[in-house]
C-alpha cells in the first residue's frame, strides 16, 4: 500500500468507524455447568469461523457471543482461531478494521488471550491487506496448517483469465508440502483452509470452483497417509449446497462428495468421489442464504476442532450452545511428544509485517475506544 493511499484510507477509516462501531457487550454465564462435550480434555482446541461481510460489526458481535458460550461451556483458551475470509465491504473491501475488531473481541472473551493466535486468510471480498498470511504451510506445533488465499484459489474460476493455471500452481505447492510431511514421517494432523470450497455448487453458473479437482486430487492422495481436515467458507449455506447440509455441514472419510469437472458445466458438471479426508465449513458468522430443505441447516455458528490421541472431534456452536458433534478416527494416533509441542508465534510471517504494525498503531486505538464506549453505554 502506497504511503499516500494509506493516509487517505486511515482518515476515511476513522470516519467510517464513527458510524459502524461494534457493540461488544457480552458477559459470562455465572455458575454454568461444563458441557459434556468438554468433559474430556483435548490436547488442542482450534476455533474456526468465516464470512462477516455486509454485516461486519454485527457479525463480530455474533462471534463474541458464540465464543463466550463456548468458553462458559468449558472450552479452554484456543490454541488458535482460524478465520476463512470475507471481513468487510467497507472502504473497497479493506479488511484490516474487521481483523482488528476480531482480535479485540477475542481478548475481551478470553482475558489474556493472544490476538496473534487469530489467523486470517483472504476471501473474495478482501483486499490483500498486511493482516493476511501468505499462502503456504505453517508449523503450528501440535498440528500443521496450510493456508490458501483467494488469490491462489479464486471464485468465478470459469470466468477468470488464467484461473486454471493459478489453481494448478496452487495444487502443486500443496502437493509439495504434503509430500514433504510424508517423506519426513511427520504424521501430525493437517488443517487446509481456503475461502472457496471444493465441492460442486450452483454459484456463478456452476463455474465458481471449476478447477477444484486439482486441489481435491492432491488432498485425497495425501489423505491415504495423513489426517487432513479441509475448511472452507464463501457459500453461506444451502442456497448453493443444501445437499451437504447447508450452513452446518460435515463429510467424513468414506463419504461421497461431488467435485466439479471443468469440461462439463451445468447441473451434471461433476463427478462423485469418495473422500479420504474430513470436509467441513468454518462456520458462518455474518449471514446465510438457505433453501431450508429437509437436510439443510440455517444457523450462524463457530466451529471447534478438538485433537485427541486417537480421534478428531469437530463441534459446531450457536449462541444457544452446542449444535452438532462429529468424530473421526485418526489414521495416525498422536505421540506423547506431539501432544506436548508448544504453539509457535507465526506473526512474523504476515504478508507485510511492517505495514501491519503501522495500521494497527493507527486503527487499533480507535476500535478499542469505541468498543469501550459502547460497553460503558450498555451498562
Amino acid at each position: 500500500m502506497k504511503p499516500t493511499f494509506r493516509k487517505i484510507t486511515c482518515i476515511a477509516l476513522c470516519l467510517a468507524l464513527l458510524f459502524s462501531v461494534s457493540v461488544t457487550g457480552f458477559a459470562s454465564v455465572a455458575g454454568q455447568a461444563v458441557s459434556s462435550v468438554f468433559e474430556e480434555d483435548a490436547y488442542a482446541d482450534i476455533v474456526t469461523f468465516s464470512d462477516s461481510q455486509n454485516f461486519g460489526p454485527i457479525a463480530y458481535n455474533k462471534f463474541a457471543e458464540v465464543l463466550t458460550v463456548m468458553r462458559d461451556d468449558g472450552m479452554p483458551q484456543p490454541d488458535s482461531l482460524l478465520v476463512g475470509g470475507d471481513f468487510t465491504r467497507v472502504l473497497p473491501d479493506y479488511a484490516t478494521p474487521g481483523i482488528i475488531q476480531l482480535r479485540e473481541n477475542y481478548k475481551n472473551v478470553y482475558d489474556g488471550g493472544d490476538p496473534d493466535s487469530v489467523i486470517c486468510i483472504q476471501g473474495n471480498h478482501d483486499l490483500r491487506v498486511p493482516g493476511f498470511y501468505p499462502t503456504g504451510m505453517y508449523d503450528m506445533g501440535k498440528y500443521c496448517l496450510y493456508l490458501i488465499n483467494e488469490d491462489q484459489f479464486p471464485w468465478k474460476q470459469s470466468a477468470r483469465k488464467n484461473a486454471e493455471q493459478t489453481v494448478t500452481g496452487t495444487a502443486q505447492g500443496l502437493k509439495a508440502a504434503l509430500d514433504g510431511m510424508i517423506i519426513a514421517d511427520d504424521m501430525r494432523p493437517v488443517i487446509v483452509m481456503t475461502h472457496v470450497p471444493l465441492h460442486f455448487t450452483t454459484r456463478n453458473d456452476y463455474g465458481d470452483n471449476a478447477y477444484a479437482s486439482y486441489v481435491f486430487d492432491v488432498l485425497n492422495k495425501a489423505a491415504e497417509k495423513l489426517d487432513i481436515i479441509f475448511l472452507f467458507g464463501h457459500n453461506h449455506s444451502g442456497a448453493y449446497d443444501d445437499y451437504i447440509g447447508g450452513s452446518v455441514n460435515f463429510l467424513a472419510p468414506g463419504d461421497v462428495i461431488r467435485i466439479p469437472t471443468a469440461e462439463n458445466r451445468g447441473e451434471n458438471g461433476y463427478t462423485e468421489e469418495t473422500l479420504r479426508f474430513t470436509y467441513t465449513n468454518c462456520g458462518y458468522i455474518g449471514y446465510t442464504k438457505n433453501n431450508v430443505t429437509e437436510t439443510s441447516t440455517n444457523v450462524l455458528t463457530l466451529g471447534d476442532i478438538r485433537f485427541f490421541r486417537d480421534s478428531l472431534v469437530i463441534l459446531k456452536y450457536t449462541e444457544e450452545g452446542v449444535f452438532r458433534v462429529d468424530e473421526v478416527e485418526r489414521i495416525n494416533p498422536a505421540s506423547d511428544s506431539d501432544m506436548e509441542r508448544e504453539v509457535p508465534n507465526i506473526s512474523s510471517r504476515l504478508n507485510n509485517t511492517k505495514a501491519w504494525k503501522v495500521e494497527r498503531l493507527i486503527i487499533e486505538p480507535i476500535v478499542r475506544f469505541f468498543i469501550r464506549l459502547f460497553n460503558k453505554w450498555l451498562k
